[in-house]
């Protein structure tokens, strides 16, 4: 996995990593998306956001290393990785079942089931209300927004395929690791 360190995050935690939000680059479905969106962040005029992986249908960048805290969904930044998709908020059921999204799905799937693994999260949806309940597991920028209030983001959409998703990470949880 290569690594592009983002350029704004902060070094270290304040809680332990109880949650994965799930986002959208909000950028269209082409190779190497993930090293453009990972190198954007790295430059000198880069927003103030980051993420912990970007991730597109042919790999998976690293930006923030997991022990240090990304700028990605304001109110859950100290416990969470964040970890973005190529692709759109608006993006419709029938677009995040093409062959690039499952591809992209695949290669995620399999390393949230890594790092759930790792840092015992559970394989749950947890919505604003189990949120602000403290709740451990899967989430997405959307949820994290109705709970805190901080951004208006809405990704990664309404038709993003949570369900399938959530059990394909569950899937990739089952096969014992060599």
């Amino acid at each position: 996995m290569k690594f592009i360190q983002s350029k704004n995050y902060q070094k270290g935690r304040l809680a332990p990593i109880s949650l994965i939000v799930i986002h959208s680059m909000e950028v269209g479905e082409f190779d190497n998306v993930a090293q453009n969106v990972a190198l954007s962040w790295s430059g000198k005029n880069s927003a103030i956001a980051s993420c912990h992986y970007c991730i597109d249908n042919l790999e998976i960048i690293q930006c923030v290393k997991d022990e240090d805290t990304a700028y990605h969904a304001p109110g859950v930044n100290k416990n969470s990785i964040g970890v973005e998709h190529a692709g759109y908020a608006a993006q419709t059921e029938m677009q995040w079942n093409d062959a690039y999204s499952k591809k992209l799905l695949e290669l995620s799937s399999e390393h949230i089931a890594k790092l759930c693994l790792k840092y015992n999260i559970p394989v749950s949806f947890i919505n604003a209300a189990g949120l602000i309940n403290g709740n451990s597991g899967i989430t997405t920028h959307a949820e994290v927004s109705k709970a805190f209030k901080k951004s208006d983001h809405t990704d990664p959409g309404k038709n993003f395929p949570m369900g399938d998703f959530l059990i394909m990470i569950e899937s990739y949880m089952a096969i014992p690791n060599d």
